[in-house]
């Protein structure tokens, strides 16, 4: 194996990129991020749906380097609601056709979210936040995207807002980083 190490190239500038289209067996060190896409999601979505539907706006596509790359995922959702006590929202990946959860660890296949706050819920507005290490093995482009139901269609929950005021808004958002193996 051969090693090649750069320290300066001359005349470059902050704008200088290299193209690595044609390198098939290049190692970075372990740890590495090479890459981050993120969404950030400023308007405002609300649902009552019983099944899991997609957040608009909350999808975000990266095109791994490697097949041996992890991809690091985190998201924070600013979530209200009128009423109730429980949603699930889940985090799923997609590659081709192919959807995966990734988040399987609570209520029905998702990260359940208990509110705790004031007396008055429509007032609440809680941040949920998650982070995964997710391993696709692959270099086609993969999707991850967030997706929510809350257990009554009696509530509606929102994302970016409270219930009670159209001006108490938030953003929300999922970032991806390729991570070197």
């Amino acid at each position: 194996m051969s090693t090649l190490a750069i320290d300066t190239i001359q005349g470059a500038t902050a704008a200088t990129s290299v193209d690595m289209s044609g390198v098939t067996n290049l190692q970075m060190p372990a740890g590495h991020v090479i890459q981050t896409a993120q969404a950030l999601k400023t308007d405002v979505f609300s649902t009552s749906s019983t099944s899991f539907v997609d957040i608009t706006g909350l999808s975000v596509d990266i095109t791994p380097k490697f097949n041996t790359s992890k991809i690091l995922v985190s998201f924070n959702v600013a979530v209200g609601r009128n009423g109730g006590s429980q949603s699930t929202m889940q985090l799923v990946r997609q590659v081709g056709g192919s959807d995966t959860i990734i988040n399987p660890v609570a209520y029905n296949q998702g990260t359940a979210m208990t509110f705790n706050g004031s007396s008055d819920p429509g007032w609440d507005r809680e941040l949920i936040t998650y982070q995964v290490l997710d391993a696709p093995s692959t270099t086609s482009q993969v999707n991850y995207r967030l997706r929510t139901y809350f257990f009554s269609s009696s509530y509606v929950q929102y994302v970016n807002r409270c219930h009670n005021s159209a001006n108490a808004t938030g953003s929300s958002t999922i970032t991806v980083q390729e991570i070197a193996q």
